[in-house]
Order: C-alpha cells, then structure tokens, then sequence
C-alpha cells in the first residue's frame, strides 16, 4: 500500500463510504478484534501461498486450483522445459487427488488422464478413479469413467471393484450413466466382466432409448470376443436389431454381424437374404460398405451369391462418388466374383480410372486389387500393362513393389526379354532394397519351372553377366549357381559362356574389396569354375592364367581361392594339350574315366608297337608355367588348408613337369597331357535325390577298419604307464601268453561269458593296483582300506563314514597275483615326500593341458556324486567353475583334494523331568 499521494487519499475517499456503510450493518460479534487480525506479512505470504495451491484446515479445499486448461497453457508456454513442468504438475495432482473435496479429486484426475495420454503412467491413481466414478454427479462421473476407459486394462487390480458399479450404472433410470458405463465397458472389458455383466448390456437392446440400443449392440461385440459363449444366446436379438426402427441401431448390428462374419463366414450364410435387403434399399455409404464386405466373405461359399449381385454393385459402380465404397466393391469382385466377367471387367475400367489418379494411396489400391485377378484373368490385367510398368518407377516404395509382383505374373515367352529389359532398366534408379528385389525378380522368372518360358539361352547368360556388375548387389551367389546350372544342363551354349564370362574374370576392378562388390566373389567363383572346366574354348590362354594368378585374387574368400588354382592347372594343362595337337594329332580321348581303366587293363600293349612322337615344349609355354609357379607360391603359404593344398599340389606338378622336360624333352608335355586327358571328363548334372538311388558296390567294405595299423596303435596304448607297471605287465604276459587281437576282433567278436568275466577280473585289478598307487588323490569313498584302518587308529577323530564293503572279485583278484610281495609299509616322511612329488606332477600335468582340457575335467569331477555329497578343493590350481560334460576320471582325482566331512554332532540324553526341576532350583 503506497503511504502518500494522491492517488491513495482519492482511493481510500472514495472507497471509504461504501466499506463504513457495509461495516455500519455488519453485528459487533462479527467483526475481529484487532488482536485477532493477521498483520500485512502474514496477509502476503498466505497470498503467495494460495497461488501456489494451498489447502485450507476447515474443508481441505485447495484454493486457486489449476484446471486442465491451465497446464495445457503452461506445458506449451514452458517450451525448453516442458519435463520438468510435467514432472511439477504430476506432483501437484499427487497432492490433489488425495483431497476429501471431490471437485478438487475430479479437477486431478481430469489432468492426470491428460498426462497419461501424453505417456506418462497413471496406474498410482486408479483407486482414486474408481473413488471418483461412484460418484451421484454426472458431471464428476464423467470424468472418472474418461480416466478408467484411458487407463484401465487386464493387469489392474481395481477392476475387481467395479463389477456392482457398472451393473448399477447400467440399470439406471439415468440415459447419462447408463452411456458412460457402456462407454467404459466396451475399452476395458475383461473375460470375468464380460461374463458378469453380458447379461445386463444384453437387456439394455430392448430399452426405449434408440441411443442406448446402438450402445448396447456394439458393446456386445467387445463382450463376445473376450467371451464367446455370450455369443450363441445373444445372437437372435442381434439379428432382430436389423429391422429396427431407428437407422443408427440397424447400422450397429450390420457393424457387429459383419465383424463376426470375418471370423466364421459360414455361420452367418442364412442372414444374405437380410443382407441383400439391406444392401438395395441402405443409403448410407458406411452400412453399405460393411454390407459389401460381408458379401466379400460370403460368396466364395455360395457362388449363387455372385450372380445375384451383379446387378447391385454394377450400379453402385455407376453411380457412388465415394472412393472407399467403389473400392469395396471393386475388392468384393475381384476376390469372390471372378466367374462374372462382364461385372469383372467394369471393376477393371474402375481401376484404371484408380491407376491415374494423383493419390498414392488410391494408386496402390488399384495394383493391391489387380493382384486378385493374376491368376483368373490375366489378359484383362495385361491390357493395363503400361500403367503398371510406369508404377515401378513410382517414388513411392509399396507402389513399386506391389506393381513388380503384378509385372512377375503377366510375363510370357513373347514378353519375356522385353519385360527383363524393363526391369534392368530400373536397377539404375532404384534404391538398394528394390534394386536387390529386381535382381531376384529378373533371376526367378527366368528360372522359374526349369526355364519354361527362357527360349534363347546366350541371351539368358548376357543377362545373368549384366547382373554380375549390379553394385551392392546381395544376389551374387545365386547368379553363380544360375551361371553354373545353365552351362552343365545346355551343352550348346559353353562356347558362348566361356566368351561371354571372360571380361569379367579379366577385369580387376571386381577384385577390389568394396561395399558395391559384397557379394561379386560368389559369382565370380563360378565364372573361375566354368572357364577352367571348359578351357579348351579359351584361344588366349596367357591373359586367362595372367586374371587367374592376379595378386588381388588373394582378396577373395579362401574357397574362392581355391578354385582359382584349380582352374590355373586346368588352364595350363589346356594351353599344353592345345600345343601338342597343333604339332600332331591329339590322341583319342576315351570317354567314361571307368571305362578309359577297364579298356587300360584289359588291353594288351605290344612294346614293338610304334608310339607318337614327342613334342618338346614351347618357350612361351616355360614361360607361362613359370609364371604360374612364381604367383602360385603366396597360395602355397594361405592359412586356408584347401588353398594352401590345391596350391602345393600345383607347384608340385608344375616342378615334376619341367623336371622330366629337362630330362626328356617332351616328357614333360607328355605328362600334362595326360592331366588334360584326366581334366576333361565332363561333368554331368545331378539330381539332388539321385544319390539315394545309387547301391554301394558289393567291393565297398563300409564295415572294414580304414587302416591295419590302428591295431598296433591300440596295442601301443596298452604299453603306456609307468615304469613300476611295467615288469608286472611283463610277466603277465610272459605268463599267460595272450595272443594280439585286430581292432576288428575286439569291437566285432562274441564274447562267451568266461571270456567277460575274465575280462572284468583283469580290469578290477588294474583298478586296484592304481588305487594302491595314487591313492590320497583318489574322491571320498576310493580311498584304498589300509590308509583308511591308519586314519581310524589316531585317538581324538571323529569315526570316519562307512566305507563300501570290497567286492569279492577283487580281492579274489588281488590275492592271486602270481606271489607279488607286497609294498612294505613306509615313514609319515616318505608318504609326505611322494605325495608332495606327485602333487607337483599332477600340477605340471594339467598346467601342460589345453583350456578347453582343463574345462572338461574341472566338468567331469564337478558332475561326480562324491563332489555334490562332501566338499573338495583345488589343488594350488586356479580354473573357472563351469559344469556340463565329462572327462578323464583319473586325471580328475589328481586335481583335487578331499576335504573330509565334518562329524556327526551328538546331542547329550534328554533330561528327565525331575532332574530338570532340580537344576532349575539349584541355578
């Protein structure tokens, strides 16, 4: 308040009279004392705090409260900041909705509901929702019904308290709350809700009310699909509300039966009569939609249907201006009515009217419903063709793609090279998604049904090489297959492939490592392939060998590689063959390499007969193979076992070639020409299934051991041990004198029970000597039994678990031991030094073991029954714990040692009763 002015004594004149008129009728008892008033800094800070939103004590009313459109004014002014302010208001209305005053709670919840559609979570305050809809005002209801409709579902725990509201609301004389329950109803019905309260929306289709009729019949719906059993009772009302009288519920019913006709279109069959009244006399274009989809679903069960509606859709076809109804109908023909081909045909017109129009979305309705017609009348879409070729160029993505696949179903064999033509054209403006999607398109129709409609071979290859050079294309390896199928199915054309191929086995730029050429590699190892197989169409063989032995070959994969030098000898061999027979008449190749053997061995060469000469290499063919054998030589150090292989083996022929030419001139040629002779038998394309029909040959023993010497190697094994082992092994053997066994006869041979008994009597007493030996190192339970008896004798111990009683076997086994005397006992200090010297053995042993060794028996002993019964620990050796799979059992024992169980605890007798009162009165 200003002290001074004029404008102050002005105010306080001629406010004055008017406050002391009031004040003059106001009773004494009502004006405050002076002591009671509040002084000016009170006055401002509890103005300050009102503005805030403070609450008073009496009524717990929040003065100057911000509604909804307050915060929706202060989230957009607080551009920079809006988090922050929705995180204030969030606390704001925490605050509020805990308030008794329900205007304010309604206020609250109207703004969290707002929030909660801007995401962010208001699952704390359903309890206050519910609070808010068990209201008698509408007004606050209608808030409290929005908040449970936008955040309610299946996971809310306060649904289980609204069952008895709702079936209250929606059997109230109030249209209002019987609306909003039927409103909330339909958004957050639950099976257990749906079962409770289908029987109270299910009488609400005979109220008075029009509207609560259209209510009821589309929330019976959402009633049904959470439970079906509803269904079946419901459904003669349903189709009563048909012939309703009000336009709107009539409307909810056709809605509702044909969203269930979707699910279970044969069910819904006896109502097309009621349909097709309602599709002849409806004026409303949404009922005739759904009417016109419902008979979509319908007439590929009844074809009588089409015949029918010819006349129907023809003339909504004429006349409706509606794209979503002309589409309806034109979506309706083309799937369910293509036996009609005068309706068929006036849906095409439509859709070419649809192709040209400026709308993408009306431009992909049109190819979307084309693609019905694909397969029943594929003239009537080629007549659209040149619409749908300009398509594929569109800049729209799915107009591109539907009108490829409409473009893969017109091609024929007149169309075919015009039609791939096209689409190569396009690979240049595509993106890289589509532009893979042609290659694929281009390659599958060729393809398709083993080349049906492919007429001219060559022109197949050029394309398939034109593809090669597609950059970033993803379908290398597939063109490579094709490239490799085409050349061993058609013999005519390997000429042509091998010219076509070479410009791109000669060209370096595909040799670079580079996004564009990810998938070149796979291609280009089936050009390798087909040029080295048929080399014998190669005229300049220098520049062939020269791209095959490039140094950027080493870029490629490894099995690429490794064609690349198989196809170097086959090259070579080729150039050397090639030059013999200019210098004389090549010999006569026979054909099979199975029959070339049969003649060879059944042939009788006379040594007087008189042989070809010999033709001496030429200086350019040296010059070639030692070309060959320099660049040869990175191969033979690849870190590929295939390449380094195929590449040592290359070498190796090359240096026998020119050894023997040195030595002889012409033996050399002679040998590469039998290389030739050996490379040239022709492959033959095979089924996949040919396999199964080829019986092994009666000579094949597919039961015999690879090698004889494996019987050694296992006898071997049994010689391996210590040396103490040894002289025991000796004598037994000297002793018993057994006879060595095949490998064959060991795993192939019945056993007769002696023999098995036997057998497991000398496998018990190797157990048992080992036992003796490494015994401390042995798990709980195989410690040997005089070690045991010692450990029993010291005073002070706790007993010992029982150990298993010796099989009689054993012993038996152990007593007839041809007389071996028997270890004499030794000190505490040698037991103590042996056991330290073969800790350390087993310590250098497993430190010597790969890692994944060492994880198998960290696994083996881990899975043992005696680790999980009693504790062991390590010995001195650090490894992962893990667990799984087995191992060696006796190189586990030596790494771990056995930590004893702790004794049983024994309790002291149970005190009789006397002489714990006793007790009791002596403490």
């Amino acid at each position: 308040f200003p002290r001074s002015g004029r404008g102050h004594r002005h105010s306080r004149g001629s406010s004055g009279t008017y406050h002391a008129g009031r004040m003059s009728k106001m009773s004494l008892p009502d004006l405050p004392s002076m002591k009671d008033m509040p002084s000016l800094s009170s006055i401002g800070s509890s103005a300050a705090e009102g503005a805030k939103g403070v609450y008073t004590a009496a009524n717990n009313v929040k003065l100057f409260q911000k509604n909804l459109r307050d915060m929706i004014t202060g989230i957009r002014a607080a551009k920079d900041k809006q988090k922050d302010y929705m995180n204030k208001c969030l606390q704001d209305i925490r605050a509020e909705v805990v308030s008794s005053d329900i205007r304010t709670k309604a206020v609250a919840i109207e703004k969290a509901t707002y929030l909660h559609s801007l995401g962010y979570n208001m699952n704390w305050a359903s309890f206050h929702v519910v609070e808010l809809m068990s209201t008698d005002n509408v007004k606050y209801k209608r808030v409290g019904y929005l908040a449970a409709t936008q955040s309610f579902g299946d996971d809310t725990d306060v649904v289980l308290l609204i069952p008895n509201l709702l079936k209250k609301d929606l059997a109230s004389p109030n249209p209002a709350e019987a609306a909003l329950a039927i409103a909330c109803l339909g958004n957050i019905v639950t099976p257990e809700l749906s079962q409770t309260l289908v029987a109270d929306v299910y009488s609400l289709l005979n109220n008075h009310k029009p509207d609560l009729r259209r209510r009821a019949c589309l929330c019976l719906y959402k009633c049904f699909l959470r439970y079906p059993e509803a269904l079946r009772p419901s459904f003669a009302r349903l189709t009563e509300c048909l012939e309703d009288d009000d336009q709107g519920v009539i409307q909810a019913a056709v809605t509702v039966l044909s969203e269930l006709a979707m699910h279970n279109p044969k069910t819904y069959l006896p109502l097309a009569p009621k349909f097709y009244k309602l599709l002849t006399t409806s004026s409303s274009n949404w009922m005739t939609i759904k009417l016109v989809k419902v008979f979509g679903v319908l007439t590929p069960l009844e074809p009588r249907l089409a015949k029918k509606l010819v006349g129907p859709l023809g003339e909504i076809l004429e006349t409706t201006s509606a794209k979503s109804l002309l589409y309806e109908c034109i979506r309706t023909i083309v799937a369910g009515m293509t036996s009609q081909e005068k309706i068929v045909r006036q849906a095409v017109d439509k859709l070419k009217d649809m192709l040209n129009d400026t709308d993408p979305n009306i431009k992909f309705l049109a190819l979307h419903a084309l693609t019905f017609l694909l397969e029943s009348h594929p003239r009537i879409v080629a007549e659209h063709k040149g619409n749908i070729y300009g398509c594929i160029e569109h800049e729209d993505s799915n107009i591109q793609y539907c009108a490829l696949k409409i473009v893969r179903g017109l091609v024929t064999k007149k169309t075919l090279m015009d039609t791939t033509a096209l689409l190569m054209g396009a690979m240049g403006k595509s993106e890289q998604r589509f532009r893979d999607e042609l290659v694929w398109s281009v390659i599958h129709i060729c393809m398709n049904d083993r080349y049906a409609l492919v007429t001219d071979f060559v022109w197949y290859l050029t394309v398939l090489a034109d593809l090669v050079r597609v950059p970033s294309s993803s379908h290398g390896g597939l063109v490579g297959d094709q490239l490799v199928d085409i050349c061993l199915r058609v013999e005519v054309v390997r000429e042509s492939a091998v010219a076509i191929l070479k410009p791109l086995l000669l060209d370096p730029s595909l040799l670079e490592r580079s996004e564009s050429n990810a998938t070149v590699p796979e291609a280009l190892k089936a050009i390798a392939w087909i040029v080295g197989e048929y080399a014998q169409f190669v005229a300049d063989h220098d520049a062939v060998i020269a791209a095959l032995s490039h140094p950027n070959v080493a870029n490629l994969p490894a099995p690429v590689q490794a064609v690349y030098v198989q196809s170097l000898l086959k090259m070579y061999a080729s150039a050397v063959s090639m030059h013999a027979g200019s210098v004389r008449p090549a010999p006569k190749m026979p054909a099979p390499v199975l029959a070339a053997h049969e003649q060879l061995e059944g042939m009788y060469v006379d040594p007087e007969m008189p042989k070809s000469s010999p033709v001496p290499m030429s200086p350019s063919l040296h010059r070639l193979g030692e070309k060959i054998r320099t660049n040869v030589t990175p191969f033979c150090k690849s870190l590929h076992l295939e390449v380094r292989e195929r590449g040592c083996q290359l070498k190796t022929i090359l240096d026998m070639t020119f050894a023997a030419e040195a030595e002889t001139p012409g033996e050399g040629v002679a040998l590469m020409e039998a290389f030739a002779v050996v490379l040239s038998e022709e492959i033959q394309p095979v089924s996949l299934k040919a396999q199964r029909k080829v019986e092994p040959a009666p000579e094949l023993l597919l039961t015999a051991p690879l090698s004889k010497e494996w019987d050694g190697l296992l006898l071997s094994s049994d010689d391996e041990g210590s040396d103490d082992e040894a002289p025991d092994r000796k004598k037994k053997k000297k002793g018993k004198g057994k006879e060595d066994r095949s490998v064959t006869e060991l795993f192939t041979q019945k056993k007769s029970k002696e023999q098995i008994a036997r057998e497991e009597a000398e496998a018990r007493e190797m157990l048992q000597r080992h036992r003796e030996k490494m015994g401390q190192y042995y798990l709980g339970g195989e410690v040997p039994e005089a070690k045991e008896k010692k450990k029993k004798k010291k005073k002070g111990d706790a007993e010992a678990l029982p150990e298993p009683e010796p099989e009689p076997e054993v012993e038996a086994a152990a007593e007839g031991e041809d007389g071996a005397e028997k270890p004499k006992e030794k000190t505490e200090a040698e037991l103590a030094a042996e056991s330290a010297a073969k800790k350390k053995e087993a310590e250098e042993t497993y430190a010597g073991y790969a890692e994944d060794v060492k994880i198998d028996l960290i696994r083996s002993v881990m899975t043992l029954p005696e680790v999980k019964r009693s504790g062991y620990a390590l010995s001195g050796v650090d490894v992962p714990p893990v667990g799984g799979a087995t191992g060696p059992e006796e190189t586990c024992a030596k790494l771990f040692t056995w930590i004893p169980p702790r004794p049983a605890m024994r309790l002291k007798p149970k005190p009789k009763p006397e002489d714990t009162d006793g007790g009791a009165d002596g403490g």
